[in-house]
């Protein structure tokens, strides 16, 4: 699946053990419920399966090591990711110190004109929004 963005990497041993887990679970009941116990009803078949598979699940998925490669792929894409989020957060810096420097350019221009500049009338009081300081 290389094409894939849901599944790339190496597989997860932990994952892939505990899947065949599961099927042994659910094979060894299926056949035991149609060769010794033919008596055996939906429920207990079903309870049976569901107990033993996350039993074995359980088991086998703190038991099974994580392979190398997929603890470095995923070292490498939390990396990433942080890499992303910390030029997102850098770019949104960027922008409010260019809204600031805008401001104080404005200022500046409108008290070279004598214009008083007011905060914007039309936003709304973030205290009578939210409710503080009141």
């Amino acid at each position: 699946m290389s094409g894939s963005r849901l599944f790339s990497g190496p597989p997860s041993n932990k994952a892939t053990a505990s899947t065949v887990a599961a099927a042994v679970a659910t094979l060894f009941w299926t056949i035991a419920a149609h060769t010794f116990w033919k008596t055996m009803s939906t429920a207990d078949l079903t309870l049976y399966i569901t107990t033993s598979t996350v039993i074995l699940t359980a088991i086998t998925g703190f038991l099974v090591p994580e392979s190398t490669a997929y603890t470095n792929h995923n070292a490498q894409r939390l990396a990433t990711r942080a890499e992303q989020v910390s030029t997102t957060n850098k770019a949104i810096e960027t922008l409010r110190a260019g809204i600031q420097e805008m401001q104080k350019t404005q200022h500046a221009m409108a008290s070279g004109l004598g214009i008083d500049i007011q905060p914007n009338s039309s936003a709304p009081d973030p205290a009578a929004v939210t409710g503080v300081g009141r």
